[in-house]
């Protein structure tokens, strides 16, 4: 079956036209869509510098084992060797990959598609003389080309052969995970027949306040599929707009992922602004489809228009730190050198919520990761702070007494008085520490610097985020030279810091490239994961963007610092309390540690036999 199902793909492929195509998605500065003149969806997907065919399948399709199937496709035309590089892009089929990405290129490709109540409305956009089959829309909305059928039976008035703006409807119990709708992160389990009604939702607020009951503002949606914006740029004050789905509420789904607040005060601060602009009286009752207008300066760069300066920029920074992201390779991780760095401390307890101390916990886990890196790996483990009492003790209790006799381990060492100055020198420290390691012989690429903190957020986000050194926060120099600074060794050492353009832009790639290691680990072991934007290249906060001082200031390329939870969300908290959670999410950090220095070697050639379709 898998091989009548390349042979078909082949001959797709080998037809897709060299004709401009119809429409283009760029949905990453690496992967672009193309919907072409035979009304094929092809998908190219530029790969990381040093990338593997299992960490690249992972990214496009979360699978890692669909590395085999990507490879068969490409082989099967002779479009790529046995090696990735960066100067030929990889061909995926589109029924492979990540539900999210499914749906944003379908979305920016066919951009009068919508989610209704009976299914995925699709409007054809072919010629008038014939547009894409139902097979073909069969094969993309509900993954395989024989439910044509069952198409064709819930829309009675539409033919074999479809035209230019004819409207289709794929009915929910056919539609894939990335089209199918869904309330509060799970599929609805009583999805309405494809013969329901189809309601159109009036653009006149006043005439839809009785579908408010379909919206429940408490809930938080962790919706697979990315979303749709259209845009207007000729207001005044130009905004984008964006239609709640069922299930949908405006500081989760608007306020928290547009704009990349996740503070409390900035959420509700942006939420304000949103409601004033729109007119809203009642947040409560904002009915289904509801278009809901956000100011373009309020937007992440990502949700700008494609041709937006701004998201163009950030793109470009992305592509550069990319390139020049050169990832070592250490099996079981020898040879690489681990600076842990444990959040706050001594009389800087960090986010408290309900008597659970951020410093206290984070310094938990840091102990629990430290000793599985020393027990299972080859890394050389080096730390920033110590408790007096405890040492690297770790407690075998769920709840723990709070720690405040921590101390940053410089010469001399800085029993914890003053959050500012502790900060300060950890990442002089940590300085140090790389300074000897790359004296000593060891690869810069090879030393690796996480710091650990639990965060205080909306009560409404759950699961961890990862912050990275973003290239235009970090580029220039600093010192300290304050008497408190000078006392100590490390800071002598050397007490400027500079970090030049290519430095700060090898740093954010080898950041981000760890960072998303972390993350799908914590995924994969079944720990919560911020749904919006879960690695980011800086702090928003008080409309302020910032990079925190542990990672801005710090001289190891590669480094991050990585919220476990949120402290603000009781779900969260509640776990932090247990120390099988703590013990799973060292377990899930050191995971991502070590496939980010997978040696992938074996990985990064062909299987012996590689079945072929034909070409």
């Amino acid at each position: 079956m898998a091989l009548v199902a390349l042979l078909y793909a082949a001959t797709v492929f080998a037809a897709t036209s060299k004709e401009t195509p119809i429409a283009t998605a760029r949905v990453t500065p690496e992967l672009r869509a193309s919907f072409t003149r035979d009304y094929v969806i092809d998908v190219d997907v530029k790969p990381h510098e040093g990338d593997a065919w299992t960490r690249l399948a992972k990214r496009v399709t979360g699978d890692a084992e669909r590395w085999h199937d990507i490879v068969a496709f490409n082989r099967a035309f002779n479009k790529i060797g046995d090696n990735l590089t960066t100067e030929r892009v990889v061909h995926v089929p589109f029924t492979l990959l990540r539900p999210e990405l499914q749906r944003q290129i379908v979305t920016t490709l066919f951009s009068s598609d919508s989610s209704t109540a009976a299914g995925w409305k699709h409007v054809v956009v072919g010629s008038e003389i014939e547009g894409e089959s139902l097979w073909r829309l069969a094969e993309w909305f509900t993954g395989d080309g024989a439910n044509y059928a069952a198409i064709r039976k819930a829309n009675p008035n539409q033919g074999l052969s479809t035209r230019k703006g004819d409207v289709i409807v794929i009915p929910n119990e056919l539609l894939t995970a990335a089209f199918r709708k869904v309330h509060g992160g799970v599929e609805e389990e009583n999805a309405p027949s494809a013969a329901s009604e189809i309601r159109q939702p009036s653009h006149d607020p006043s005439q839809r306040q009785s579908a408010h009951e379909d919206v429940e503002a408490s809930s938080v949606v962790e919706t697979p599929g990315l979303p749709s914006l259209t845009y207007e740029r000729a207001s005044s004050v130009p905004y984008a707009v964006y239609r709640l789905q069922k299930g949908e509420a405006l500081y989760s789904s608007v306020a928290i992922r547009f704009t990349g607040r996740v503070y409390s005060k900035d959420v509700g601060d942006v939420l304000d602004r949103i409601v004033k602009f729109n007119g809203i009286d009642n947040v409560a009752k904002i009915p289904v489809g509801y278009a809901v207008r956000i100011p373009m300066d309020l937007l992440l760069p990502e949700y700008l228009p494609a041709d937006d300066p701004t998201r163009i920029a950030a793109e470009k920074t992305k592509v550069a730190s990319a390139k020049l992201a050169k990832r070592a390779r250490a099996k079981n991780l020898d040879g690489v050198t681990v600076v842990l760095d444990a959040g706050h401390g001594g009389r800087d307890v960090g986010a408290a919520h309900d008597d659970v101390y951020e410093a206290t916990y984070v310094y938990d886990v840091m102990c629990r990761l430290r000793r599985v890196l020393e027990k299972r790996s080859g890394a050389i483990v080096r730390v920033t702070t110590r408790s007096k009492a405890h040492g690297y003790e770790i407690a075998e209790d769920d709840e723990l007494e709070p720690l405040q006799d921590q101390f940053v381990l410089t010469t001399p060492r800085y029993t914890l008085d003053d959050s500012v100055v502790g900060v300060n020198l950890r990442w002089y420290l940590a300085n140090s520490i790389f300074a000897r390691a790359i004296k000593s012989g060891v690869a810069k690429e090879r030393v690796v610097f996480l710091s650990i903190h639990a965060d205080s957020l909306h009560p409404s986000i759950r699961g961890a985020m990862a912050y990275i050194p973003g290239a235009q926060y970090v580029t220039g120099s600093y010192e300290k030279r304050q008497d408190v600074y000078l006392a100590r060794a490390e800071v002598r050492e050397h007490p400027l810091v500079r970090h030049s353009e290519e430095e700060s832009l090898e740093a954010e790639g080898l950041s981000r490239d760890l960072a998303q290691s972390v993350i799908d680990a914590f995924d994969e072991r079944g720990l919560k994961v911020h749904p919006f934007n879960p690695v980011r290249d800086n702090v928003v906060r008080d409309d302020r963007e910032w990079v925190p001082a542990v990672i801005r200031y710090n001289l190891v390329p590669t480094r991050a610092l990585i919220e476990i939870c949120n402290l603000g969300n009781k779900h969260d908290r509640a776990l932090l309390k247990t120390q099988k959670w703590r013990e799973d999410t060292a377990q899930a950090i050191y995971r991502g540690i070590v496939s980010f220095y997978a040696d992938q070697a074996q990985d990064n050639s062909t299987p012996a036999v590689v079945a072929r379709a034909g070409r």
